[in-house]
């Protein structure tokens, strides 16, 4: 059995904190904090030991909150665990309206192209230069289809009924018809959803970097308050996805606003990341300067995990160096390869394997299998977060 990430010689936690930045995503906290709790059920019957997830409820405006109480062999460990608001913002950037998001999604196609990030993309990064072309290219697939397939019922149809206008009508209905499924068919696969991403990262201009930056110093006021008020063995800053960039921003203003020597039981954990999706472009300099906070920082613990199947993560990469931030020479951050194979059997893995973005949210669910990799080891487990 692989050892498990977080038991070591660090001190004993019998309480903990948790504030959890979830990705682009508009669901909030009644969809994540369902996932918890019928994962953690999953995993606890896995491991023998016994995790209890309480109701969700509102703690203010910057948090939804539930609590989670586990028995890890006759050690109890309480932790309260917060979901962090931003999902306010994901929802008033989340286009609506398709033709409007397709268009949107080309212009930021450009822009990425014209700032070279998609030259480096395609050089150094596979997996998320195939996804970034992914929603692009099946978009295109999908016009060409129906467009093809129309022209040839149209020839079809005029020529057996000798009317070439019925023929027109039925090319028209035949593409709409297939143009209208594909939309349907990859609206289920995720491509909206990463053109939505790639929409909000991609045009990073002055009115979103206001939003998330003055969002990310609330959030880190917030948890300074609450240490302040009810301090905890373990606190940890857990961002996933495109949550990863607004946790570095916590982290960051977190680091400037602690004193020295305080809050060396924080650490901030970067799950499926995508940091180097902003900090590759030029408008991102702030971002960039977030990044060289956290990393001179070493009073936090920073772990960056990712799975290299996961081909919406940067994975196998220092983000910090990816976005022209010294990190690897630093240490910063430390990196820690999540094997999902690992976790499942070969029958399971083959399926999970077909659906990238279930496999994205791996992260945050339980496993068949114990594996090095144990989300709710670390956020309920009786020990302090360490690397494997």
């Amino acid at each position: 059995m692989d050892k498990n990430p977080a038991i070591g010689d660090s001190a004993c936690v019998q309480a903990r904190r948790v504030y959890y930045v979830s990705g682009f995503d508009p669901r909030g906290p009644g969809y994540y904090h369902r996932l918890y709790r019928e994962e953690a059920v999953r995993q606890a019957a896995l491991l023998g030991v016994a995790i209890k997830t309480g109701p969700r409820t509102r703690k203010n405006q910057y948090a939804s909150v539930w609590h989670v109480d586990a028995n890890w062999e006759g050690r109890s460990v309480s932790t309260e665990y917060q979901f962090l608001h931003w999902d306010d913002i994901v929802r008033n950037n989340w286009e609506r309206n398709l033709a409007k998001l397709v268009l949107n999604s080309l212009v930021s196609f450009f822009q990425f192209a014209q700032c070279g990030a998609w030259a480096q993309l395609r050089r150094d990064f596979r997996g998320p230069f195939l996804s970034a072309i992914y929603p692009h290219a099946c978009l295109v697939l999908i016009m060409l289809f129906s467009f093809v397939a129309g022209f040839v019922a149209a020839g079809l149809v005029a020529r057996l009924s000798g009317h070439g206008a019925l023929g027109v009508a039925c090319g028209f209905v035949t593409a709409a018809a297939l143009c209208i499924g594909g939309v349907r068919l990859a609206d289920r696969s995720a491509v909206f959803w990463l053109l939505r991403i790639y929409d909000f990262v991609g045009a990073w201009n002055e009115e979103k970097q206001r939003q998330v930056e003055a969002r990310a110093g609330e959030l880190a006021r917030h948890i300074l308050d609450e240490q302040g008020r009810a301090p905890c063995d373990e606190v940890l800053i857990i961002g996933h996805s495109v949550g990863s960039i607004v946790a570095v921003m916590v982290g960051a203003r977190l680091s400037t606003l602690a004193r020295a020597g305080e809050h060396t039981n924080l650490s901030v954990l970067t799950l499926g990341q995508c940091i180097p999706l902003l900090g590759m472009q030029p408008s991102a300099e702030r971002f960039r300067a977030c990044l060289r906070t956290l990393a001179d920082h070493r009073e936090f613990q920073w772990l960056d995990m990712n799975a290299r199947a996961d081909a919406l993560a940067f994975s196998q990469v220092n983000p910090l160096d990816a976005s022209g931030v010294t990190g690897a020479l630093i240490g910063r951050p430390v990196a820690q390869v999540v094997r999902p194979f690992r976790m499942f059997h070969d029958a399971t893995w083959k399926k999970i394997q077909r659906d990238k973005m279930r496999l994205h949210f791996q992260y945050l669910m339980a496993s068949e299998l114990p594996n090095q990799y144990d989300y709710f080891r670390m956020t309920a487990g009786p020990n302090r977060l360490e690397p494997y």
